[in-house]
């Protein structure tokens, strides 16, 4: 097919400015992301690593809630779902959820688990030595929830989802999106005549019949066993992955190899990156992808509009440390600054 023209900012602001009338429901694993930003100075005497000058520590929404966050800073209406812990990380993380405007009536607390943290340690940052990542921790509970807690949850998913426009499942292998909670919100989103965005690590096949499926290269290839080595065979695994799951729509991430595009009625597209737009963290990106997809679905786009706006928000979130989130100002001036 003919590439398609780009996407005019004054078009992502109408798509976006129509999207934030929308109500949205993210259904993922809860993860507080934590930063710790300094220069290194030295070797430890006692290994051979870099001693750390903390400069600042940063506590941002992960996992599910960092697409949260960018459907909020979009200028969507946003709630979230899940399980946290009765520690202080959780405390942090629903404050910070209250502030930025998104709703956690949906957060289930199950007292003998502790919250997901996810703590990245970034060095450098002088002229000569750019920001980069030396060590990352893990403190993630991947065991399953409690009984009560994952009755708590369905109860929640199967009254709440019928009253939103968008569904997002967001899913970091955590245990928040277990066949219990499928079970009940699937069913009911679908019925329900709701946009439903699948955003998962593994497993795509749970995902069926859903407008939206957003992999990753290497989550594509996990599912169908096989390397993506083209634009060619990232199409192909588009189309293969769509008449799989049976979604409307599916986005194939590639890094800096752009995005595959794959719709129900057959439309099959490349999107490729701009070049030289620079890489400081991808942390985040796919959860960008997923959450500006969907709002400018909602907000009326065309499947390659959609893709496109996915695609802009990607390179502006890669530019930036740690999980980030992109405005409309942010999309439309990345878009003046490819046509322009």
């Amino acid at each position: 097919m003919v590439r398609p023209a780009m996407i005019t900012s004054e078009r992502i602001g109408q798509i976006l400015g129509d999207a934030a009338s929308k109500r949205t429901l993210v259904l993922g694993d809860m993860v507080v992301d934590e930063h710790i930003i300094g220069a290194a100075r030295q070797i430890a005497r006692e290994a051979p690593i870099p001693v750390i000058d903390q400069q600042a520590r940063l506590t941002v929404p992960g996992g599910a809630t960092n697409v949260a966050a960018n459907l909020r800073s979009l200028g969507c209406d946003v709630a979230v779902a899940g399980v946290v812990g009765s520690d202080a990380p959780a405390e942090r993380l629903r404050q910070e959820l209250e502030t930025l405007g998104i709703g956690t009536r949906g957060l289930v607390t199950e007292p003998t688990r502790a919250t997901a943290v996810k703590l990245r340690v970034w060095a450098g940052g002088d002229r000569q030595r750019p920001q980069s990542m030396v060590a990352r921790v893990d403190h993630v509970d991947s065991s399953p929830f409690s009984p009560s807690t994952s009755q708590k949850l369905s109860d929640y998913l199967e009254d709440a989802v019928p009253q939103h426009d968008g569904f997002i499942v967001s899913d970091y292998d955590a245990g928040a999106v277990s066949d219990t909670a499928l079970r009940t919100a699937l069913p009911t989103a679908l019925a329900s005549g709701i946009l439903v965005t699948a955003d998962a690590h593994a497993n795509l096949g749970r995902f069926r019949n859903v407008t939206l499926l957003t992999p990753n290269q290497p989550e594509a290839e996990a599912e169908l066993g096989r390397k993506i080595t083209s634009s060619a065979s990232a199409l192909a695994a588009a189309d293969d992955l769509q008449k799989a799951v049976n979604a409307d729509i599916v986005l194939l991430t590639l890094g800096e190899e752009g995005m595959a595009l794959q719709t129900a009625t057959g439309l099959s597209l490349h999107l490729p990156s701009s070049k030289g737009s620079g890489v400081a963290d991808p942390t985040g990106a796919g959860d960008t992808v997923a959450a500006s997809m969907t709002a400018a679905l909602l907000g009326g786009a065309n499947p390659v509009e959609a893709a496109q706006i996915a695609l802009l928000a990607a390179q502006v979130v890669i530019r930036q440390l740690g999980a980030s989130v992109v405005t409309s100002n942010d999309l439309q001036q990345e878009a003046n600054a490819q046509t322009g």
